[in-house]
């Protein structure tokens, strides 16, 4: 193996700061689009969408002299024995993920879709809306 560049606290810092900052915008983009009380379970559905995958962990070490030792260590660890390994697990676990928020996201709408055609029917028919259950504890 190549031994890596050698980069810089402050250009890992500055990386990190600006991954940080992506990660906002999304987020706060994401919860501009939905927006009132009654859209609860699409806001937990994007909770659930953020969380949705399993990454590799990232190897770090407090230890300002034997922390790159450390960290080579580990990373030469997992390529060389549990890349293999691990690898088909998290992606197994990751398409089970997206299966089931898929699921939940489908359901979501088509209690949207019911309460909506409810609505009309009552509307149709000339009664008054009854008092939505309250939310559930989460």
């Amino acid at each position: 193996m190549a031994p890596e560049p050698e980069v810089s606290d402050q250009e890992r810092v500055a990386a990190v700061l600006e991954s940080v900052r992506a990660g906002v915008r999304q987020r706060v983009s994401e919860l501009t689009t939905v927006g009132g009380v009654a859209e609860e379970g699409r806001r937990r559905l994007l909770e659930l969408r953020s969380r949705e995958y399993v990454r590799e962990p990232t190897p770090v070490s407090p230890r300002p002299l034997l922390g790159r030792v450390l960290v080579w260590g580990r990373k030469a660890f997992f390529q060389l024995f549990l890349k293999w390994f691990e690898r088909p697990v998290w992606e197994q676990q990751n398409r089970y993920n997206q299966a089931a928020t898929e699921l939940l996201q489908d359901l979501v709408e088509r209690q949207e879709r019911a309460e909506r055609e409810l609505a009309e029917l009552r509307a149709q028919a000339g009664q008054p809306r009854a008092a939505a259950p309250p939310p559930r504890g989460g």
